[in-house]
């Protein structure tokens, strides 16, 4: 089942702390991306407050022994959601527009119009232990944004390095994988696209995944100690995979949780036990919190 972009006259679904875009089932080969040449729109009060961020945040980072890097990003100009395909129309835009933007000052979008906003497009992952567990991190305290919560592991979708190519969403989460957690593609059985999603407050899009580990929960704490970028996550939080299991774990841990960590544990259990447990947790989850 597909719940299709807006414009295809059912619109995004409201789901509390996120907006629930497209819920489907997609393979790596079944996300189809192409380049547009759409930039976001420019307006100077924006563009004052993008530099006004900007030099806030680097002055900070390097009070805490930290480098903010201005890379390019991957902006989502649009997509049109079927059964069998999603396809992705990129554009590009900097790290700087959306610090400036989304994260930052999101509320432009109702001065300016929704694309003065970066919208680089995001992917996050349940990561699925071959023991039963679901996994998230605990932002570090040395990140820019949601410092300290529990996140799932992923990054943002980036340009191609040489012309002509096309950006790889299903192949930056599995370098964002590799990154953060020090498991090898080839540690991956299985990879499946979830859906789209946007954290409500800062309305960025996000594709979340399902990754099946061939690897314990052990093997991926472990592992941590030896990524590249494992100082992203202070630790990882392991969920034990059953119906009752996530809910309660939600329950619990509501506070800490990003809207987009929720999203994910939602629909990773809408995907492993169906949308009645999908409307049932979220009925529960509205009555208790």
């Amino acid at each position: 089942m597909s719940e299709l972009a807006p414009g295809s006259g059912s619109g995004p679904r409201d789901c509390g702390l996120f907006f629930l875009d497209v819920v489907a089932q997609y393979t790596p080969e079944q996300i189809v991306p192409a380049t547009s040449p759409a930039l976001r729109t420019n307006h100077a009060d924006v563009e004052q407050l993008i530099e006004q961020v900007w030099q806030k945040e680097t002055a900070r980072a390097e009070q805490e022994g930290r480098t903010l890097f201005n890379g390019r990003l991957c902006r989502l100009v649009d997509y049109e959601a079927s059964e069998r395909q999603l396809r992705l129309s990129l554009g590009e835009v900097s790290y700087k527009e959306f610090l400036g933007t989304n994260l930052t000052q999101a509320h432009v979008r109702y001065l300016h119009g929704a694309d003065v906003l970066a919208n680089p497009l995001g992917v996050s992952a349940a990561l699925v232990s071959k023991d039963g567990y679901v996994l998230l991190g605990r932002r570090s305290r040395k990140v820019v944004y949601h410092a300290g919560r529990i996140h799932p592991v992923g990054g943002m979708v980036e340009p191609p390095s040489r012309p002509g190519q096309l950006a790889d969403p299903a192949g930056d989460m599995l370098h964002e994988l590799q990154e953060e957690t020090g498991m090898a593609p080839e540690r991956v059985a299985e990879q499946v696209c979830l859906g789209l999603v946007r954290d409500k407050h800062i309305v960025q899009p996000e594709l979340v995944f399902d990754i099946r580990l061939d690897a314990t929960v052990t093997e991926v704490l472990r592992g941590k100690d030896h990524a590249v970028d494992g100082e992203e996550h202070s630790e990882f939080v392991p969920v034990r995979s059953h119906p009752s299991a996530v809910v309660t774990f939600i329950e619990q841990q509501f506070a800490a949780l990003t809207p987009v960590a929720l999203a994910t544990l939602l629909l990773y259990g809408q995907r492993h036990w169906g949308s009645g447990w999908f409307a049932a947790a979220r009925g529960y989850l509205r009555s208790v919190i």
